[in-house]
């Protein structure tokens, strides 16, 4: 199964280009299905067909939805909804309230990456594509299956065994409701498949990220900080994607922005090099509809097949390098004074600006100092010693 996620700044046309894509992949004979996670969605003004929360046909090999969260958590979350909903009516908030806080930030792209383990597992379809909402919830939402993985990890044992003593204890005369069994139940399993996601996108031969962007400064600075935090959470980015670009013309009311362009195409064929760049003109007229996303993806894909894969990039490696273990991660446009590295046992905590990554390390480099940091080719290498405290003194770490 083939996994495209298509994700930049809002307002770019990452939907637009979502569609295009799904349109060329199931005319070329591909079982595709394109799924919007934005909660404001747009997909089915782009296709111009009514969607919801259920996967619905649009024409031969293409299925479409619009994840609906109440939907979702009505049908894949009753336990997890219902004790929500009971727990928020124990202390005066009833009914429909109660309801719309079950609801947290994030869970359309969260019951999408759910979507990608069932149809993984299913065979149903060999070409999945999200279409996602703007930058920022995207990159916290596709780091959820690693970052909850920790979370399992280090607490939820702890408070599983807490909940059992209390059933048996303040659960006998307190009124706000304790989680049931069941409770517990869909947690493990929400669990359980978030590990199978993080594998999932983690597979360079399978999922890609697509960045979009248009030609214009802001969008590429968005853009250059995505690509990083993206490879922070090792998600291979294969290519880029620019749209809206302006056809050239001489003189008239568009000849500073067509310069204005000029510089930023520049700029961003010398910043991404060497990744893939793909483009697609300004359309005369408002991009809705079969053939205008047939066009689009004449523009962007030519004759060619959007769903191949471009780039195996695996943002993580570990190797050996003069006889020295050493932990390569790809973090394009930082440097040192961005970056923030800690270690404790068998996790090493890198953080880039605001987002923050627990590398689990493998057994071979647990309990291993950390001897150097350093950037090269814009990649961080950390660079492994001997035991922790294991009398051999070794290089203060650097970095």
């Amino acid at each position: 199964m083939r996994v495209i996620i298509y994700t930049g700044k809002g307002g770019v046309g990452k939907t637009s280009v979502a569609a295009a894509t799904a349109l060329r992949s199931a005319r070329m004979g591909h079982r595709t299905i394109v799924m919007s996670t934005d909660s404001a969605h747009s997909l089915s003004d782009s296709l111009e067909v009514q969607l919801s929360g259920r996967i619905k046909r649009i024409e031969k090999n293409l299925d479409a939805i619009e994840v609906d969260v109440l939907y979702e958590l009505e049908h894949r979350w009753k336990e997890i909804q219902r004790y929500i909903s009971d727990f928020l009516a124990s202390v005066g908030l009833g009914g429909v309230t109660a309801k719309e806080m079950t609801v947290w930030p994030g869970m359309e792209l969260m019951s999408a990456l759910l979507y990608v383990w069932e149809f993984s597992r299913s065979g149903e379809y060999e070409v999945v594509i999200l279409d996602t909402a703007p930058t920022a919830e995207t990159l916290r939402l596709l780091s959820f299956p690693e970052i909850s993985d920790w979370y399992f990890d280090k607490l939820y044992k702890v408070f599983r065994n807490l909940l059992k003593i209390a059933r048996v204890t303040v659960g006998k005369v307190m009124k706000t409701p304790l989680p049931s069994e069941e409770v517990l139940r869909d947690i493990d399993d929400l669990r359980n498949r978030m590990k199978a996601v993080r594998s999932i996108l983690t597979d360079p031969d399978v999922t890609s990220v697509r960045l979009v962007v248009n030609p214009e400064r802001m969008v590429i600075n968005e853009t250059k900080r995505a690509f990083t935090y993206l490879c922070l959470y090792d998600l291979t980015v294969e290519c880029l994607i620019i749209n809206r670009v302006l056809p050239e013309c001489s003189d008239g009311y568009f000849k500073d922005k067509l310069e204005e362009q000029r510089c930023h195409m520049d700029t961003i064929s010398e910043a991404f090099s060497p990744l893939k760049i793909l483009t697609a003109s300004q359309l005369p007229t408002e991009l809705v509809g079969k053939r205008s996303l047939e066009t689009l993806a004449d523009m962007i894909f030519k004759d060619g097949d959007p769903t191949v894969v471009l780039s195996r990039e695996k943002p993580m490696e570990i190797y050996e390098e003069d006889g020295t273990d050493v932990l390569s991660l790809k973090l394009p446009f930082s440097g040192k004074e961005q970056v923030e590295l800690y270690k404790s046992e068998d996790v090493l905590i890198v953080q880039v600006g605001p987002y923050k990554r627990s590398v689990s390390l493998p057994y071979s480099l647990m309990n291993r100092e950390t001897k150097k940091a350093e950037f090269r080719d814009d990649r961080l290498l950390i660079r492994f010693g001997g035991p922790e405290n294991g009398g051999s003194g070794g290089d203060e770490e650097e970095g």
